[in-house]
């Protein structure tokens, strides 16, 4: 179930939703988009995803897609090209500050702050990109992998489920999903 109105209103806010041409965002009733973000065109988002103050979501290109339990954090933005799609996968963490061009983002992928993925990448399955790191056009990111530099080179791989760097990824993920929940029922503009 998405939310249809161009400019959506939430405890008296304007969510800046922009209609361009024919692309209307499509935006799940559970996710959470805060008056500070802005999504524009081709851009669905699924269910119980958190998009946070100062997000810039841009479908004017090509269609966005933002995967159920994902966040994208403060001022990340997401944009495509027209020769593709931006397909972001599910539980997938957007730290603050990152420069989203990739192709493909993967499932339970964490992206850190201020991390650049440039155009036609591929971020595979349980990859973590550290913060700062740069991923370089045409690129690809191996599965379960952490690369961290610049240009992003590989550090090591991630061991499963127990491994210290997975598992803070997957706190970050259920506090944006509490979030989401929060934002949506408890915050409130002071005049």
């Amino acid at each position: 179930m998405f939310i249809n109105d161009l400019y959506v209103k939430f405890r008296g806010d304007i969510m800046p939703i922009y209609k361009l041409g024919d692309k209307v965002p499509k935006i799940s009733k559970s996710a959470y988009v805060h008056p500070d973000a802005i999504i524009i065109g081709d851009v669905e988002i699924g269910e119980c995803v958190f998009i946070a103050p100062g997000a810039v979501l841009r479908g004017d290109n090509n269609k966005i897609i933002i995967g159920d339990y994902s966040n994208v954090q403060d001022n990340a933005v997401v944009h495509t090209e027209p020769e593709f799609e931006t397909i972001i996968g599910r539980y997938v963490n957007i730290g603050h500050g990152a420069m989203i061009h990739a192709h493909i983002i993967e499932d339970y992928v964490a992206i850190g702050m201020n991390a650049v993925i440039d155009y036609r990448t591929v971020i595979r399955k349980g990859a973590i990109v550290g913060n700062g790191a740069v991923v370089p056009a045409f690129k690809e990111v191996p599965e379960n992998t952490i690369v961290v530099g610049v240009p992003a080179k590989p550090l090591r791989k991630v061991e499963g489920t127990d491994d210290p760097a997975r598992k803070r990824i997957d706190g970050f993920l259920s506090r944006y999903r509490k979030f989401t929940v929060l934002y949506r029922e408890k915050l409130q503009k002071i005049e």
